[in-house]
């Protein structure tokens, strides 16, 4: 049985506190009203959750226990914190509406990693998940708040009923790649996003949109092609 407490699980593990350390800054940000900031360090935190997975598996440190810390720190950082950043931003208008609709998120983002954990192998990285990923959820919230300007709280309610009802329904999503056709195309859709965050409005929020609906048919086709050739 691997000793989670060995040398080689510190590097994944680190990735995995800094991502939920971003989480915890951006709350701190948003409570204080700095919203960018707050959307600048929980885009940090993504950065860092795409990489401890990765390192992990390259240096054969998957473990229970990393995938735990990881569930936790997603939970703060993609569950949490953009539930209190659109809270701040756009629903405090709403009073206590906006609350339940932010707790709402908060209890959608948290049922999905529950069923993840219980429905995949710490050592085994899944080709296909359920519901929308707590990060890409997140991603959303994260986008609306820098266009702030041009989005009324209702609206911005309604954004974030939606990804709470995608992130607990049984849609199933490919898992994110790094190799071939699908590999490729997350990597422009991760780019996409960055060009959203550096010049947030419509075009780039379209465009993002428009390549993420592009992701999903690739991976159809692969899918497709994978089951033809079975």
């Amino acid at each position: 049985m691997p000793n989670p407490d060995s040398w080689r699980y510190a590097a994944p593990n680190a990735f995995t506190f800094g991502c939920l350390a971003m989480g915890f800054g951006s709350m701190c940000a948003a409570a204080n009203d700095r919203f960018d900031f707050a959307v600048y360090l929980l885009f940090f935190a993504v950065v860092l959750d795409m990489c401890d997975g990765q390192v992990a598996r390259k240096l054969k440190a998957t473990s229970e226990l990393g995938q735990q810390l990881d569930s936790f720190s997603d939970t703060i950082s993609f569950c949490v914190a953009p539930a209190l950043l659109v809270q701040r931003a756009f629903l405090s208008e709403l009073e206590g509406l906006g609350v339940a609709i932010s707790i709402t998120f908060v209890m959608a983002g948290v049922y999905r990693l529950a069923r993840f954990n219980l429905m995949s192998d710490a050592h085994d990285k899944a080709t296909k998940t359920f519901g929308v990923p707590t990060p890409i959820a997140a991603g959303y919230l994260m986008a609306i708040t820098l266009m702030r300007e041009e989005i009324q709280p209702v609206q911005a309610a309604l954004i974030v009923l939606l990804f709470a009802g995608l992130m607990v329904s049984r849609i199933r999503l490919p898992e994110r790649q790094i190799r071939g056709l699908l590999g490729f195309a997350f990597i422009v859709g991760f780019w996409n996003f960055v060009a959203l965050l550096v010049n947030p409005n419509w075009i780039t929020f379209a465009w993002w949109n428009l390549w993420n609906v592009a992701l999903l048919l690739i991976a159809r086709g692969q899918e497709r092609k994978l089951a033809a050739a079975g």
